[in-house]
């Protein structure tokens, strides 16, 4: 079958949960399936929600498609990898990267895949890396299915993308919120300065202030920025406030709407 007729699989992979979402007929414009399952984390962060994305893809109503997978912020490593003169080719920047994963996160390279959305773009840039036995696994599990991996999409990177036309200006914070995590991104001067994310220990109302005033000790951006753009998809941003010297501004999910972020609970994504 070519591949412009397949149906698409939207996956949703995260700590606690799979979520799973076909589209079918030309293009994505026919009807739709979907489910979500809860799954208990293991010690391995996301092997619990594999083992269930085995176990649902043995029905035959989700086989057979091309999968677009994304990974919850829980699941990624991010580093952000600065622009440098000496870089002399792609290779050379990858080979940053890897350092800068080893750096923050003790991880080496033989032990996670990691991908850079902008090569070469002499720009500060976010780096994302997953681990190689992870992503093994999931496209050994796509494959039995019949699934055909068409892209993996972290979901910084995806969110990003969708919601980069409301973002304005050169200066400002980006959250990114997901049930019990959140991921705070700094733009300074049209670059990237500081990345970090960390577990929501209880409503976002109350959480995003004080990890944003920790963040904002702990970035190293020389200037003050004035405007923090939260997006939170399917989740309650009732009472949200940044600080009273910081604007807040809620972005809307576009109107084109992602699969994954619907159901309840462009140039960074990873093509495959």
């Amino acid at each position: 079958m070519l591949r412009l007729f397949r149906d698409t699989l939207h996956i949703g992979l995260y700590a606690d949960r799979i979520v799973l979402v076909r589209e079918r007929g030309l293009l994505g414009r026919g009807s739709r399936q979907q489910h979500t399952e809860r799954v208990l984390p293991n010690a391995l962060p996301g092997n619990a929600a594999l083992d269930a994305l085995q176990r649902l893809l043995q029905e035959p109503r989700w086989r057979g498609a091309d999968a677009r997978v994304q990974l919850s912020n829980s699941l990624v490593y991010y580093a952000i990898v600065p622009a440098s003169a000496h870089l002399m080719s792609a290779g050379d920047e990858v080979a940053l990267a890897f350092l800068k994963f080893r750096q923050m996160h003790g991880v080496g390279a033989a032990a996670c895949d990691v991908r850079l959305g902008n090569l070469m773009s002499g720009q500060d840039q976010i780096a994302a890396a997953m681990e190689s036995g992870f992503v093994q696994r999931l496209r050994h599990i796509l494959q039995e299915a019949d699934v055909q991996l068409a892209a993996l999409e972290p979901f910084l990177m995806q969110a990003f993308n969708r919601v980069r036309r409301q973002l304005v200006g050169s200066d400002f914070w980006f959250a990114l919120a997901e049930p019990g995590l959140l991921t705070l991104a700094r733009c300074q001067s049209g670059s990237w300065v500081s990345l970090a994310t960390s577990a929501l220990a209880g409503p976002l109302a109350r959480e995003l202030p004080v990890q944003l005033q920790e963040a904002r000790l702990m970035s190293g951006a020389t200037s003050d920025t004035q405007r923090v753009y939260l997006y939170a998809p399917g989740m309650d941003c009732a009472g949200c406030e940044a600080s009273p010297d910081l604007e807040l501004l809620l972005v809307a999910e576009p109107s084109k709407t992602n699969p994954i972020s619907a159901v309840p609970t462009d140039s960074l994504a990873l093509e495959h």
